[in-house]
């Protein structure tokens, strides 16, 4: 857990017990200790002024939760706290490899997909030429969708 957002620990630090300003380690800590799941009563975001509408009509959450480096089961119990918490944008990177674990906690949420827009990653950025990118970017997004298909994501809003 090298990094986590602020305006995610603003919102977990009263729910943990902890006075602001908190330290990112005493959030985590705490948010560990209680599981970091449904039971912590954390406060919603904001419905209507969270969203922007893009030129297709696509309603697209303005605060995203993005997974850093830590493994499944910590990708999944931080997914359902931003889930209660109202993110319903998450960005989920290849080079986190936490991608199963995210997708549990989506496929077990109440939260329609619909609802939800998810970003993927793929590693074409060292590709020398046209195919050799397309082959690499392909090759990501099949392994993205395979991993995110264990919580029954089967498509992407958007790759990177």
């Amino acid at each position: 857990m090298r990094r986590t957002s602020f305006a995610l620990l603003a919102l977990l630090a009263p729910a943990c017990g902890l006075q602001l300003p908190a330290t990112r380690r005493q959030v985590l800590r705490s948010a560990s200790v209680l599981g970091a799941s449904a039971a912590l009563p954390l406060p919603a975001l904001a419905a209507s002024a969270d969203y922007t509408t893009l030129s297709d009509g696509l309603r697209f959450p303005l605060a995203s939760f993005g997974l850093q480096i830590y493994d499944d089961a910590t990708a999944e119990r931080l997914t359902r706290v931003a889930l209660d918490a109202g993110f319903r944008n998450f960005f989920a990177s290849v080079l986190a490899g936490n991608q199963r674990g995210f997708a549990r906690a989506i496929g077990a949420s109440a939260v329609p997909r619909s609802e939800l827009f998810i970003c993927g990653t793929v590693l074409s950025n060292r590709a020398s030429g046209y195919d050799a990118a397309y082959k690499l970017t392909k090759r990501g997004c099949d392994e993205n969708l395979a991993a995110f298909s264990v919580g029954g994501i089967d498509k992407l809003d958007m790759i990177m």
